[in-house]
């Protein structure tokens, strides 16, 4: 699903014509209209609006299936505001805010020093996780699952 049929959905779903959306959100009914039609599509900032006002995941709000994961630090990307931003200002589906905004990485870093940077949330991922992975254990297995994603396909710092 595009993002103009998930605005034109969350709009009939909530029983609004295209002026009570406006209304809502505190833009012109024309500029739904715009949305929906696909001639132009919300800024960041509205995709977060929206996402608040009409209670839409960030996942089903872009149009994907499933909330996705960074492509670099393997974060999910859940609410709007985890997403980083293209060069043109638009929500990057693969990367998280942390590592890539306004088209470009943030942080100059191998793969190794991203599985360092990882490990200072060990103890949060274990305990929302029903884990208990050890420092040891947990770079294992972050060498060989950060390789699988984008950014890091083909690195020379291979586990």
């Amino acid at each position: 699903m595009t993002t103009a049929e998930v605005l034109l959905d969350i709009r009939k779903g909530n029983n609004l014509t295209q002026d009570e959306m406006a209304e809502k959100l505190f833009v012109t009914r024309q500029a739904v209209s715009r949305w929906e039609n696909g001639e132009t599509t919300p800024t960041i900032d509205m995709l977060k609006t929206i996402s608040l006002v009409f209670e839409v995941s960030a996942a089903t709000l872009l149009g994907l299936s499933e909330a996705p994961i960074c492509q670099s630090c393997a974060m999910p990307l859940v609410n709007i505001v985890d997403f980083g931003t293209n060069s043109d200002a638009t929500i990057s589906t693969e990367y998280c805010g942390h590592c890539y905004s306004e088209g470009a990485f943030t942080h100059d870093r191998s793969l190794e020093e991203m599985v360092e940077s990882n490990l200072r949330f060990l103890e949060e991922f274990n305990a929302g996780n029903g884990t208990s992975y050890s420092e040891e254990e947990a770079r294992t297995v972050l060498k060989i699952h950060l390789q699988s994603l984008k950014r890091w396909q083909g690195s020379q710092n291979k586990a």
